[in-house]
């Protein structure tokens, strides 16, 4: 009997003399593997723990999000008290689809207080769940030597992405962890475990309700998964008068995945929920906006195949590019370019392992194979569809593709080195020929992954303090006038001139975002010019004319506007100063 049975299990696959979960399961104990998977799960999600330790070391230091990450915190802020029903905004005149993360965020929001550094441990918990069901999936699956291939992987990968992005709650790149492990459940069901159904929908709803851009590499994946359950449905029915191993029942395994179904469904009805109410119940309906625009809208100026084509190839060149020390091209347009040779290298290997797999009637290769190719397509497709700039940002979930294709190369080829080791040297020496040194880069790369985690600073965030003090800067001078110890507190505006600087569109908007966040926090009642309605919805625009109280941040280096004559310059602090005052009446 099995350790690990699956619901349905894998027939006319010939067993491998190698590191397969029924190989380790025949000489350790459940409880072993399982505490070993934990453990492998735990490594990999190490770099976003010491993130965790970082921020609580530096928890008196200044911490103030600006940009889309104030942004973000405004909604969580509200989540319980106001109604949150969408995502991000767009630049393109709608929000994306649901509000999923920003719930996430919330509840670690709470649970601190309100912290400003709710928004990075929250991140942070998020992608070492995610990268830790990844790996124990792959142990699951696979066994010890290519769940440590994949911590490796994981960990070059998330260092290549840069220092500060398991910290970015930012919502292209939040999803990305949670898609991958969403992709190895989805791989995990096609095998025969309906438990991972309904786990699917978690990290699959998120990615496509953080961005839109996740549709065609969900999409994609849903396909494969659907294709594989129905081939595994229309096999079980032509061996229907055979007989079940290990004494299973048919009806119950029908009755499992009849279950695993339903719940999948009920879940997904339960996260989608939020989006739909604000479908029927909004005007306009930002479902319907976005189907308009992804179904008439035509891109003026698309990137085209050929940019798809090398935009996902790079994805398969950048581990082998990186461990002989090309550093990531400077370039923060796709394609990236990484070079060729690398990407021909990462190539080979993926289709080696792949035709390995073939060949040897391993589904467990075969299929995970097939979910990247998945990936790369709907990869090439979403990079080609770009209009405009081909910002790396608008499809950063394609590194899943080269984080697949490498797990991929471990899944299949670990087995046969491990083989091949142990008919060298004896199946122990083999084992630890090929586990050790495996154990001690995966560790050294998590290792240097995490400290660089550590020492980041957070994305969008200030830690200098600025933006704390030209916040008390205006609330000093509120004090003074006498307009915050009443309870008929004016209306405060805060506006972001724009300025002469070159190749600066949005004028004082980026720090402009923290300041609001912070007076809000502070009680203020704040709001800002209707034209920044998309960012801020209409809770912080509806009531802007009516302001008492006026704020303007501007550059101090004389390129924005001068204050208007009653309003007095309240703060200077490095390149930005803040002006205040009371309009007169109308």
């Amino acid at each position: 009997m099995t350790t690990s049975r699956t619901d349905e299990p894998i027939t006319g696959t010939p067993p491998v003399a190698a590191d397969s979960p029924d190989d380790d399961g025949a000489r350790t104990s459940p409880a072993a593997r399982r505490g070993l998977g934990a453990a492998l799960g735990l490594l990999a999600a190490l770099p976003a723990i010491l993130g965790l330790v970082a921020l609580w070391l530096d928890r008196d230091e200044p911490y103030f999000p600006f940009g889309d990450q104030a942004i973000l915190a405004l909604s969580v802020d509200a989540v319980g008290e106001h109604d949150v029903l969408l995502g991000a905004y767009s630049r393109f005149g709608w929000y994306h689809p649901g509000p999923m993360a920003t719930y996430l965020l919330a509840g670690v929001y709470r649970v601190l207080g309100g912290a400003t550094q709710a928004m990075a441990v929250g991140t942070l918990v998020i992608a070492g769940l995610a990268t830790a069901v990844a790996v124990w999936l792959v142990h699951r699956r696979a066994g010890a030597l290519p769940a440590l291939w994949t911590v490796l992987v994981l960990a070059l990968s998330v260092r290549m992405l840069g220092a500060g992005f398991l910290y970015d709650s930012w919502n292209p790149l939040l999803p990305v962890l949670p898609f991958l492990a969403g992709v190895l459940l989805c791989w995990t069901a096609i095998l025969g475990n309906s438990w991972a159904l309904p786990l699917a929908v978690v990290p699959m709803s998120l990615a496509l309700q953080a961005h839109i851009g996740y549709l065609p590499a969900v999409g994609a994946v849903g396909a494969v998964l659907v294709l594989g359950l129905l081939l595994r449905a229309v096999r079980r029915l032509r061996r229907r008068n055979r007989p079940v191993p290990d004494g299973a029942d048919r009806p119950r395994r029908a009755l499992r995945w009849l279950v695993a179904v339903v719940a999948a469904l009920a879940l997904a009805a339960l996260l989608w929920t939020p989006p739909l109410v604000q479908q029927v119940t909004g005007s306009p309906g930002n479902l319907g906006e976005l189907a308009e625009y992804l179904l008439e809208g035509s891109p003026e100026d698309p990137a085209g195949l050929g940019t798809g084509l090398r935009g996902v190839a790079d994805e398969f060149g950048k581990i082998p590019a990186y461990l002989v020390g090309a550093g990531s091209p400077d370039e923060p347009l796709l394609p990236e370019a990484w070079p060729p040779v690398a990407i021909a290298v990462g190539l080979a290997m993926f289709v080696l392992a792949l035709a390995d797999g073939v060949r040897r009637r391993r589904e467990d290769v075969v299929w995970l194979g097939v979910l990247t190719l998945a990936v790369a397509a709907a990869g090439v497709a979403a990079i080609a569809r770009i209009d405009g700039f081909t910002y790396t940002y608008l499809t950063r979930w394609t590194v899943v593709v080269g984080i697949l294709a490498w797990t991929t190369v471990g899944v299949s080829l670990m087995p046969e080195l491990r083989a091949v080791a142990r008919r060298w040297a004896g199946p122990r020496r083999g084992d630890a020929l090929l586990a050790v040194p495996l154990a001690v880069l995966a560790t050294a790369a998590v290792l240097v992954t995490g400290l660089g985690t550590a020492r980041a600073t957070p994305p969008m965030t200030d830690v200098t303090g600025q933006i704390g003090r030209l916040e008390e800067a205006v609330l000093a001078d509120l004090d003074q006038r006498g307009l915050r110890a009443g309870t008929d507190e004016p209306v405060v505006r805060v506006d972001f001139p724009g300025t002469t600087r070159p190749d600066d569109l949005v004028g004082t908007f980026w720090p402009g975002t923290g300041l609001v966040l912070e007076l809000h926090r502070d009680g203020v009642d704040v709001q800002v010019s209707p034209f920044w309605r998309m960012p801020f919805g209409d809770r912080f625009t509806d009531r802007a004319d009516d302001a008492g109280y006026v704020v303007t941040l501007a550059y101090s280096d004389g390129s924005s506007p001068p204050p208007e004559p009653w309003q007095q310059i309240l703060l200077v602090d490095g390149e930005l100063q803040v002006y205040g005052g009371v309009p007169p009446s109308p």
